[in-house]
């Protein structure tokens, strides 16, 4: 077959040159402002019937495969002149399915790119309006809903500086906002909004999944999730498929206990149903166990609910993947509240046994299982197991290896990548005098700070007094409001900004010395702020109290040593390109930032490809390697990719190409990204690219949080480069950098928006 010959790789080809080809979805499906007629279209049903064939194998070549037929490039020798639809009607519905099979397939292959897939859903829900195609633009909705929830942030042209609104999110999603006005969050907005047309659109299935999606963003806030969980059992009730409505209904029954709800009749009624789907062995009999547990507890029968919990527990440990096992130990722990200690952590070592082997992604909902069932079970064992420490060292050590274990399998999670093997995790001993290494923990009533100093005298872990003023809900608004506004040019930051100094470094300030370092280890809604931007009651910023770096987790990070001679080599783009993977505006201003980041005596490419970066690479090792460009994070390291011109350089290939680079026996030190974007305001991919380009081979990145101004990233850059030069360290020389923009004395750079921007993670000095 033509395609097969040719390969994912030729189809991913474009460029702006004059009479290149580029591919039909892209063409036609890739976010034009008015949706395309029939007669400009060649073989939309059949393309589409094949890419959906492919994609029925499930796994990740096969879908790889999919986008492969649907990228293949205009005008393919042989295709013959397009028909003419019989009604343009017709003609609408046909290229809307296409589109809406080009948005899944760019969705989920790994080739593919989220925000892409956001242009193509959304040309597919347009043109199924104009069909008349209700149930077609409700499953668009869908798709679109779980793009925006794969990791990239909506798709918009021309600023570099933004933050993801509602009304950039309604129209990435398809929907007016007049539709779901004021409902909050970016992804609340986009499932809102297939809800909405699923309910339109009488899709049971549909309506039960986006109804359970929408209601765990909405719990997660403290919500009103009633009237969605309603909405979604009554749908449940009217889907054929037995194991699709039992698993449906069971996560709705279970989200409905976790928000409060299970002693109400509604779940009394859903319950009874159950019933008879276990009886017909349609249902699994330790799932409904559990749920009998929770409605018995809820009712006050405490004996009841240990019976019933004990139960689930042990038909769960009889099955070959006791997946669920950990969460009903945890349930058994609330029930059983004088043994729940002996429960949490023995739900936490089920959990061990086997979280290296669950699918990543439920089938059927395509939610995160390692939010469903990971996240919880180590929360609540640092949590169980710092209750009891006090300040006793051995306690606390045993509480930092389960924090540690739970950032290193979220950071894997996220990068998906838990083959890769993790390094020796930065101890206590591993740090210099001056050196503070703080790992805050929020817990669902209270937050908890671990630090430990390179002081000799104090060797190993310390606690501070938990605050149980303020928990990990309350943090997370925090963060939100002050990335949302810093990312978008309002000044509402500061008051976030002085709550979260004053919850997680006014404790410790006493411990930061003149001159010294503090690594900060996020837990979760802390991956999206900039410690940086921290202000003291006084009004003094945490970058003017010490010098600081992010690491995701302390078995992907070392100190590392000072680069005392830099070999730096410096990639630029300016150009505006139209690729598969996205549309990127014109870089002003990059070349002159990479020739500053160069020197006299490092490499410069400007309007770089991957053939001149992997040269370059082979050619002279480098210790810095600066890339000038656009470069996403998609939600996984394979989705993640750098913009050459003409092509995406993901981020396995980036680490292919660094692999040759070796200096006096070291890999690469350090990589900026001063044009990345990542998720603004996305616990789980704020870290973005940063963070999997530390897993992908360099010691450390310098890359923004949220987009900032050419002129701004070009100032930054110039002052951290005239300090790393003169030998300073990483987390110093951005320190420097920072102070003398913040306190510039003409006043130019002043706004934390830009400054604050970038952040160093992974090795510091």
């Amino acid at each position: 077959m033509w395609v097969e010959t040719l390969g994912l790789a030729l189809a991913l080809a474009t460029s702006d040159s004059a009479g290149a080809s580029v591919p039909e979805a892209v063409a036609y499906c890739g976010g034009s402002a008015e949706a395309p007629a029939l007669p400009a279209f060649p073989m939309a049903t059949e393309r589409a019937a094949r890419a959906r064939a492919l994609m029925r194998g499930g796994t990740d070549s096969a879908v790889d495969d999919a986008l492969a037929v649907l990228l293949v490039p205009v005008g393919r020798p042989g295709d013959g002149p397009p028909p003419v639809a019989a009604t343009q009607s017709a003609g609408d519905r046909a290229l809307a399915e296409y589109c809406l099979v080009a948005g899944e397939a760019m969705r989920r292959a790994p080739s593919g790119s989220q925000s892409r897939a956001q242009d193509f859903l959304r040309t597919a829900m347009a043109l199924a309006d104009r069909a008349g195609d209700a149930p077609l633009a409700a499953r668009a909705a869908w798709e679109a809903a779980l793009a925006l929830a794969g990791g990239a942030p909506p798709s918009t042209v021309g600023t570099r500086r933004r933050s993801a609104s509602v009304s950039a999110v309604l129209t990435a999603a398809g929907c007016s906002a007049s539709e779901n006005e004021g409902e909050g969050r970016r992804l609340e907005v986009a499932f809102a909004c297939a809800l909405d047309r699923a309910v339109r659109a009488d899709d049971a299935e549909l309506t039960a999944l986006a109804s359970l999606r929408l209601a765990r963003l909405e719990k997660a806030r403290k919500g009103n999730v009633a009237p969605r969980l309603a909405t979604g059992l009554a749908a449940t009730a009217r889907i054929t498929d037995a194991q699709r409505r039992w698993a449906l209904e069971q996560a709705l029954l279970m989200l409905a206990c976790d928000a409060g709800l299970c002693a109400t009749d509604m779940v009394a009624n859903a319950a009874a149903e159950s019933t008879f789907m276990v009886k017909r062995g349609a249902g699994d009999p330790a799932a409904f166990a559990a749920l009998q547990g929770r409605i018995a507890q809820a009712r006050g029968d405490a004996a009841q609910a240990r019976g019933h919990l004990r139960r689930a527990v042990f038909l769960e440990s009889q099955k070959p993947l006791p997946q669920h096992l950990p969460h009903y130990m945890l349930l058994l722990a609330d029930a059983e509240p004088d043994r729940a200690s002996a429960h949490v952590l023995a739900a936490y070592r089920a959990l061990e046994r086997v979280r290296t082997v669950l699918m990543p992604v439920d089938p059927l909902t395509e939610e995160s299982r390692f939010d469903l069932l990971v996240r919880p079970v180590f929360e609540r064992a640092i949590g169980t197991t710092l209750a009891f420490a006090g300040d006793d060292a051995g306690t606390l050590a045993q509480a930092q290896r389960i924090a540690e274990a739970y950032r290193s399998a979220e950071l894997q999670n996220s990068l998906g990548a838990e083959c890769v093997p993790l390094r020796n995790p930065v101890t206590p001993a591993d740090l210099q005098p001056g050196e503070v290494l703080l790992y805050p923990l929020l817990l669902e009533d209270r937050v908890e700070l671990l630090y430990a100093t390179g002081d000799a005298k104090a060797l190993g872990y310390r606690r501070m007094p938990p605050d149980r003023s303020i928990n990990r809900a309350q943090i997370a608004a925090l963060a939100q409001a002050m990335t949302a506004s810093l990312s978008g040019e309002s000044n509402a930051w500061e008051a976030a900004s002085r709550a979260l100094y004053a919850a997680l470094i006014a404790p410790i300030a006493g411990q930061l010395k003149p001159g010294g370092t503090l690594v900060i280890v996020p837990d979760g809604p802390l991956r999206q702020i900039s410690f940086a931007a921290l202000m003291d009651a006084q009004g003094k910023f945490l970058m003017e109290q010490a010098q600081l770096a992010v690491v995701p987790a302390l078995s992907f990070a070392a100190p590392g040593t000072r680069d005392t001679d830099p070999q730096i080599i410096a990639a630029s783009l300016e150009k505006a390109l139209e690729l598969p993977v996205g549309r990127f505006t014109r870089l002003e201003g990059t070349a002159s930032e990479a020739a500053m980041a160069a020197g006299r005596d490092g490499i410069l490419l400007t309007d770089f490809n991957r053939a001149d970066l992997a040269s370059a690479l082979a050619k002279r090792p480098a210790s810095v390697l600066h890339l000038a460009t656009h470069a996403a994070f998609n939600g996984r390291t394979e989705r993640s990719f750098i913009v050459a011109n003409g092509e995406a350089i993901t981020l396995p290939d980036l680490r292919a190409m660094l692999s040759t680079n070796q200096l006096r026996g070291q890999g690469l030190q350090l990589l900026v990204l001063s044009a990345c974007e990542t998720a603004v305001g996305d616990d789980d991919q704020a870290m973005g690219l940063a963070g999997a380009a530390v897993e992908a081979g360099a010691a450390s990145a310098l890359a923004s949080l949220w987009e900032v101004s050419d002129a701004g990233t070009a100032a930054l850059m110039e002052a951290f480069y005239t300090h790393y030069r003169r030998g300073e360290g990483r987390a110093r020389s951005l320190q420097l950098a920072q102070i003398e923009l913040a306190r510039g004395a003409d006043g130019q750079w002043t706004d934390p928006g830009i400054w604050s921007a970038f952040t160093m993670v992974g090795s510091w000095r």
